[in-house]
């Protein structure tokens, strides 16, 4: 009786232990709202982001998502986060550094070229940042060159419709799919169900 007492105990403390030696994902004040709209765990799982894979956060600004990337991917892993404002990329840079988050690396881009290593990424990744370009056709063709062969570009975006917003914060599937095609693209899928404002695209080279 006792050893089975024993037992399922340790079955209880054990996960519960695992569980409090996982790295706590260091969430800022200001970045909950938008956390809370684009649920990272979930969002990571749809874009089959997976330990050991590299993934280049384009627009990556203070690091929001850049520091879930680091801890999914984790040691045999590399995030690339490329941001154009110094400052920002500076302080994501401090951020890693504060947190041992040694698998990332920053890169300062241009409005369009985000001056990424060639072949390593396994996905380029943008959230809310594709409305900001300048320059998003030679943007998206000079994510070409960072892509592994069989890379995937990623995008997500305020859907006009599933938002009801028709401002400049927001890409319509026509646009989307007429600029990636001019950018060597083409979209294979579109997630619509995850994120309740947002489509998120998955773009191969043709």
């Amino acid at each position: 009786m006792k050893k089975i007492i024993l037992s399922l105990l340790l079955l209880i403390i054990i996960p519960y232990y695992l569980r409090s030696q996982e790295r706590k994902i260091p969430v800022e004040p200001s970045e909950t709202w938008g956390n809370d709209q684009h649920q990272p765990e979930k969002l990571m799982d749809a874009i089959g982001l997976k330990e050991g894979m590299t993934i280049a956060d384009i627009g990556a600004g203070r690091g929001r998502l850049t520091v879930f990337f680091s801890i999914r991917v984790g040691e045999t892993g590399k995030v690339f986060a490329n941001e154009i404002d110094e400052t920002a990329l500076e302080y994501l840079k401090d951020r890693c550094k504060r947190n041992n988050m040694n698998n990332v690396t920053t890169f300062l881009g241009t409005v369009d070229d985000p001056l990424l290593p060639a072949g390593q990424a396994d996905i380029a990744f943008m959230i809310m940042t594709y409305h900001h370009l300048a320059k998003p056709v030679e943007m998206m063709k000079n994510t070409i060159p960072c892509l592994k062969k069989d890379g995937v570009l990623v995008i997500v975006e305020h859907d006009p419709v599933k938002s009801g917003e028709n401002g400049n914060e927001t890409t319509s599937l026509e646009k989307m799919t007429s600029e990636a095609n001019e950018a060597g693209f083409q979209i294979t899928s579109i997630n619509s169900d995850l994120l309740e404002r947002d489509n998120i695209y998955f773009l191969k080279v043709k």
